[in-house]
């Protein structure tokens, strides 16, 4: 199917590992061209070679942390010199610490609202004069599962993914009769090195092996396995195309049905 992405422009945070480098290699793959944001500049400038390798677009490697307000200008000037145009932006970033809510500290919950809810927030106020030029503009945010269902353990998240909720849901009425759609997307169990985190947690917890830990997450998975970050890309790109211009505010889950929640 052809999605009519040729020749957009997509910034992709988060983008030189896992989740975030599934949605830009799926979008690449799409004819996108690819601003590639991410805080270690040797994988990034990596994973930016072999997309534009493997993809044949332009993907630009820009280092950059996610929760420095301070760089969005420049960000965005990057994306205006390299391409001129603005259609898609993905926020994606690495999740808060976990923990109790007894147990976190001030500066912890404020770092966590910054990285999760203001940040996304500061690009897109800032990037709206140049994604409102596309034909087709698009704004994620990727947040979790624990969007839908608290996850023992991971009260930061457990509290700030639902914000991204509501803050898609109020943009999707703010911008009600222009061409802009906005979406949250809500990850299960994926094979990446956060889960991988979570994972070196239980173990040591109940003393069994990674093996083990992997085998019972996937055993309550109704999929039967972890996903594949690709998976997300997929729908991020079918969501970025003219096709989809009828879904507008939604909170998918991608999860291989884990969250039972109606």
């Amino acid at each position: 199917m052809d999605l009519n992405l040729q020749g957009h422009a997509a910034i992709v945070q988060g983008g030189s590992k896992g989740i975030g480098r599934g949605i830009a290699e799926a979008l690449a793959a799409e004819g996108c061209d690819i601003v590639l944001t991410a805080r270690n500049r040797e994988a990034l400038e990596k994973t930016a070679a072999d997309l534009a390798a493997s993809t044949g677009r332009r993907v630009l490697p820009y280092a950059a942390d996610t929760a420095n307000l301070v760089e969005i200008p420049a960000l965005l000037d990057a994306v205006r010199a390299e391409f001129g145009r603005l259609d898609i932006i993905v926020c994606n970033s690495g999740g808060p610490p976990p923990g109790r809510m007894k147990d976190l500290t001030a500066e912890q919950w404020s770092a966590a609202a910054q990285l999760l809810v203001v940040s996304p927030v500061s690009l897109l106020r800032q990037a709206l004069p140049l994604l409102e030029k596309s034909p087709a503009p698009r704004f994620f945010v990727v947040t979790s599962s624990s969007s839908r269902t608290p996850i023992p353990g991971l009260t930061l998240s457990n509290v700030y993914r639902p914000a991204v909720v509501g803050l898609v849901k109020t943009l999707t009425d703010e911008f009600s009769g222009t061409e802009l759609c906005c979406h949250s997307i809500a990850p299960g169990r994926f094979d990446t090195d956060r889960l991988g985190h979570v994972i070196d947690i239980q173990v040591k917890e109940t003393g069994g092996t990674r093996e083990e830990v992997i085998a019972r997450m996937a055993e309550s998975i109704p999929a039967r396995r972890l996903g594949e970050p690709i998976e997300i890309g997929h729908l991020v790109a079918f969501l970025s195309s003219p096709l989809a211009a009828y879904l507008r505010g939604g909170n998918w889950l991608v999860d291989g049905g884990l969250v039972r929640a109606v």
